[in-house]
């Protein structure tokens, strides 16, 4: 799910740049809980509420524990990017976005159509989750009505109110 975003950055603007102008840069004491952090690639700021991959010193390397650090911030950082193409796998508007930027007003209605593919992804997952809970639960209740039928539990074809609601 997509918990944290900021819009408003029109054109091609380095995501370190965009950052900054986000509430959780600015005032990350009041945003974040206490004790908490964010995971940035190497292009954001190093501060104590946000944890960067380690850069490589000019003419050295990095010590084997920073590597290690670093592949694993780096598999955190690739499952952002695959959240993006998620989203942009579900709604295709977003690969490149025809809405012109002219004035501010067009800035505000691309804004809000990428706020609405970000709340209905939010949305899906959601639903698909509560789904996969009914599933769940529907599998159960067909596996118990299965094992009573294979041990004679039932003499009738059926009991009308018995299952779950949509069965």
């Amino acid at each position: 799910m997509i918990v944290d975003y900021s819009l408003g950055q029109p054109g091609s603007v380095h995501n370190a740049y965009a950052f900054q102008g986000t509430q959780v840069f600015q005032d990350p004491t009041n945003i974040l809980p206490p004790c908490h952090w964010i995971w940035a690639d190497s292009a954001y700021p190093s501060k104590m509420w946000c944890a960067v991959l380690f850069k490589r010193p000019h003419g050295g390397g990095l010590m084997h524990r920073q590597n290690i650090y670093n592949h694993y911030i780096s598999k955190i950082c690739i499952r952002v990017e695959h959240a993006f193409s998620v989203l942009k796998g579900q709604f295709q508007s977003l690969h490149k976005l025809q809405l012109k930027v002219a004035k501010d007003k067009d800035l505000h209605v691309t804004i809000h159509w990428i706020m609405c593919c970000m709340i209905l992804h939010n949305m899906i997952i959601q639903f698909e989750s509560n789904q996969s809970d009914d599933l769940d639960r529907s599998m159960n209740w067909a596996i118990r009505e299965a094992k009573g039928w294979d041990q004679g539990v039932h003499d009738e074809i059926g009991e009308e109110g018995v299952g779950m609601h949509g069965q």
